[in-house]
């Protein structure tokens, strides 16, 4: 395996969370590598591409915080061709038009992300709000807790054999399908930009309009992407196609939904929802969500926790040797992608 020159740019305490003294050891072992955890987006993007054009790396590794790779700089510096990013979305990371530079000595830049190793924590915190609100878990622990109550009535429903749909049908929505399994509920998707193939493996339905999804399912789980087309797609119109009991999951972006619309839905108690993004993070204080029986919340969880981080880092330093030894990396990210990533 070759040895290269690597700039490592994750900034803050997030580099120590996703790699472990042996992982980073490990890391540092790839080549020449330069370390920088002080550049921050979006206020050190002239620097960060200055220190490109300065070190002329083979290779970056970036993650959340990254700043923004330019397409001036990729044209520049014909030393760089791959990005490992080790979080998923890139579009904060790197201008589309530095995905698409190609020169005459060197195919345009290779660029992947975290793949099914991120996308696996937030299937499972999917999965978990999922059955959370259709048991009425929150409901329960209050009368449970605060008001000593046996409310036995509140006993809610199961997944098995409930329609579900999924609002986009991505990589993370795939393996929440993949975890629904067991159960084995009929699943429907709406998904416009995910090929008939991928339906077809996973046997999910293809819903061709968002509004029957909604009306169609017991319980709808988010996972669309947070473009201009998708700002509260979820609307009002949207939320009272909803039958009655059903349970709405949001673990894609707050802004998908019409906030205000579903906070006036909620209160009606005719749909449940379980909630990990909002418009606005934190959560305000005195969100009217806040203290809804019929609306479970989570601060932005969903995804990597501490123990997976591991899990990540593996598989970010795998498809790093795959480069270097010349096989196929893993979860590159066509420039097609990039439009349709959060």
């Amino acid at each position: 395996m070759r040895k290269v020159r690597i700039l490592v740019c994750i900034p803050g305490s997030f580099l120590d969370d996703f790699f472990s003294p042996a992982a980073r050891s490990e890391l540092l072992s790839l080549g020449d590598v330069m370390v920088r955890t002080d550049l921050r987006a979006p206020h050190d993007n002239e620097a960060y591409n200055a220190l490109i054009r300065e070190f002329r790396p083979e290779i970056l590794v970036t993650g959340w915080g990254t700043p923004r790779l330019k397409a001036e700089t990729v044209l520049e510096v014909p030393e760089l061709k791959y990005m490992c990013h080790v979080t998923g979305s890139i579009r904060a990371n790197i201008e589309k038009a530095a995905m698409a530079v190609q020169r005459s000595d060197r195919p345009a830049l290779l660029v992947s992300n975290w793949g099914p190793a991120g996308a696996r924590p937030v299937a499972e915190g999917a999965m978990m709000m999922l059955l959370a609100g259709l048991r009425n878990a929150w409901p329960i622990q209050k009368a449970m807790h605060q008001e000593k109550g046996w409310p036995r009535h509140l006993a809610g429903k199961s997944l098995f054999g409930l329609k579900v749909g999924m609002h986009g049908l991505g990589i993370i929505a795939q393996e929440q399908v993949k975890l629904m399994q067991p159960w084995q509920p009929k699943i429907s998707a709406y998904s416009p930009h995910v090929p008939d193939e991928v339906f077809t493996q996973l046997g999910v339905r293809r819903v061709t309009s968002l509004k029957a999804l909604y009306a169609e399912n017991e319980a709808v789980c988010i996972h669309a992407s947070k473009t201009p087309e998708n700002f509260h797609i979820v609307n009002a119109e949207i939320l009272r196609a909803m039958p009655d009991g059903a349970l709405l999951v949001n673990t894609a972006r707050g802004a998908i939904i019409d906030e205000d619309a579903l906070i006036a839905e909620l209160k009606t108690g005719r749909i449940s929802a379980a909630l990990d993004v909002f418009e606005k993070e934190p959560l305000p204080p005195d969100s009217p969500l806040r203290g809804l029986d019929n609306c479970l919340l989570f601060p932005h969880v969903a995804g990597t926790t501490p123990s997976h981080s591991g899990g990540i880092a593996d598989y970010a330093l795998a498809n790093l040797k795959r480069y270097l030894s010349g096989e196929p990396v893993k979860s590159v990210i066509p420039p097609e992608r990039y439009d349709l990533m959060t």
